[in-house]
């Protein structure tokens, strides 16, 4: 199975100038709206998420303000929608609760009797991520895997009238100095 070049899991970052290229700042950026994206699906059904994503939102709508690339804006700004949306919800929900929010000991009293738990939906999240990176890889067809031998070349033989690239590349050679002449 041949994949192309996964950077986020090769890229080594220097001990000094760390995250100087765009390529660098771009994985990692990428990475950790991922991972925060993740974090903030997971903890959507807690009484306490409008004041766990407080400082998330504080920061986020700071980043929006210093950055200028249109991308890393997006993801903050995916991000930011996400939190609200869910902020709205869990606010919604918490009036209907006799407890304080502080007083509740269930980390996902708001959660729906249909719903599957954190670590389910931690699974699924997880499971979804690699699935869409096994689709943005580059496969071979079948007919040029089975091409290939255990060495990695071709296994077809070539047919005695066909002439390989470097005899022609031999041939157009000598012509072409035979034209200097």
């Amino acid at each position: 199975d041949v994949r192309g070049l996964r950077l986020p899991l090769i890229l080594k970052l220097p001990k000094e100038g760390t995250l100087r290229t765009m390529e660098q700042l771009d994985a990692v950026l990428k990475e950790t709206f991922v991972l925060l994206n993740r974090e903030v699906d997971l903890y959507r059904y807690s009484p306490g998420f409008p004041e766990f994503t407080f400082t998330i939102l504080q920061r986020l709508r700071k980043f929006n303000k210093d950055v200028s690339n249109g991308r890393w804006r997006a993801y903050a700004k995916g991000t930011i929608e996400l939190c609200d949306k869910y902020s709205a919800l869990v606010i919604q929900g918490r009036s209907t609760l006799v407890d304080a929010p502080k007083d509740i000991r269930r980390l996902e009293a708001l959660k729906p009797t249909n719903t599957p738990s954190m670590g389910k939906r931690y699974e699924a999240s997880v499971a979804k991520e690699k699935r869409l990176e096994a689709a943005t890889q580059p496969v071979m067809k079948a007919r040029a895997k089975a091409s290939l031998n255990a060495d990695g070349e071709g296994s077809k033989k070539k047919s005695g009238n066909k002439r390989s690239s470097d005899e022609v590349n031999d041939e157009s050679d000598s012509e072409e100095e035979a034209q200097k002449r």
